[in-house]
């Protein structure tokens, strides 16, 4: 009120006796909002610098930089309104990764990337695969399961169990897969490996290894888990059928175990209503198809048929 009574041309005392007000409370609170001017300007600024070089900062990022910097905490809220103030938020701009060579292709060919819809396959013609999430030690630690499923006979050609979700472990039950194909001396050129379009599936080391190296053919489902209902079958009846005994395992390896000997269970004597309540590894035998052993990449030996 002083400020805008001086601004109409009366004397600072005159505008001070007017509202009652004493001058020294007037010129303290005056110098104070000074310094806190000051303050924020510097505040914004060192938030400028710290956007330039980080665009993709968030203010939870952005407070520990600045902090670092100018070596004073700042309240997150302070920050938040130093960001919102002069609309400092809106300024940054994330540049777009670029879009693959692998994704160019997939949107081209939109509407014709599922290759399996519809088809019957005959015995080890068409893989469907996928991750799966497993919780253990009382569901306070998960790990991540990955197999490859024959889709005529339920088979579990390949499987490895690991802490991430990522290419390595896909490819460590690609080699399971390409080793149970040598022991049953059948050409894994030509099969169809169908799964989602994660981007594991579309990475160039993954496709690098299915098409140019072994010969086989991708497909992928357009329409998520509707596309690939194969393998997430397998992954309903196989997290409740062993529920208990995935929950209750406390460290990795033990986990492994678990999951090693109830994939060995699947494949040799479980029962499937699908394939006139045979067991995998017994319909293949009648369809003539038979193996020694599947090695996994831990130097363990699990048993596929005999």
């Amino acid at each position: 009120m002083v400020d805008k009574l001086c601004d109409e041309e009366f004397a600072v005392c005159d505008a001070l006796e007017a509202v009652g007000l004493a001058s020294s409370t007037y010129y303290d609170h005056r110098n104070r909002d000074d310094n806190q001017d000051a303050d924020r300007e510097k505040q914004k600024q060192v938030i400028r610098e710290i956007i330039a070089d980080h665009p993709a900062y968030g203010y939870r990022r952005i407070k520990p930089e600045y902090e670092a910097r100018i070596g004073e905490t700042i309240n997150h809220k302070v920050l938040l309104d130093r960001l919102n103030d002069m609309e400092l938020a809106l300024t940054r701009e994330v540049s777009r990764s670029k879009q693959s060579g692998v994704q160019k292709v997939l949107d081209r060919h939109r509407g014709q990337l599922n290759l399996v819809a519809g088809w019957e396959p005959r015995p080890l013609e068409c893989l469907s695969t996928d991750f799966t999430e497993i919780k253990y030690d009382g569901g306070n630690r998960k790990a991540w399961l990955m197999a490859y499923l024959d889709v005529n006979s339920g088979w579990l050609a390949g499987w490895a169990l690991g802490r991430s979700a990522n290419r390595e472990l896909a490819l460590e039950a690609w080699e399971q897969v390409e080793n149970a194909y040598e022991q049953m001396d059948r050409q894994i050129a030509g099969t169809v490996i169908h799964s989602d379009q994660d981007p594991v599936y579309k990475s160039y080391d993954y496709l690098g290894r299915l098409l140019t190296e072994a010969g086989c053919v991708v497909s992928f489902s357009e329409r998520g888990c509707k596309d690939n209902p194969w393998i997430e079958s397998h992954w309903g009846r196989f997290k409740v059928e062993n529920e208990s005994l995935l929950i209750e395992s406390e460290i990795f390896r033990e986990l492994m175990e678990v999951v090693n000997e109830q994939n060995v269970y699947y494949n040799r004597k479980r029962r499937h209503s699908s394939i006139d309540y045979m067991t995998p590894a017994d319909y293949l035998e009648s369809k003539g198809i038979s193996a020694r052993s599947v090695t996994l990449k831990r130097g363990q030996k699990v048993p596929s048929f005999r």
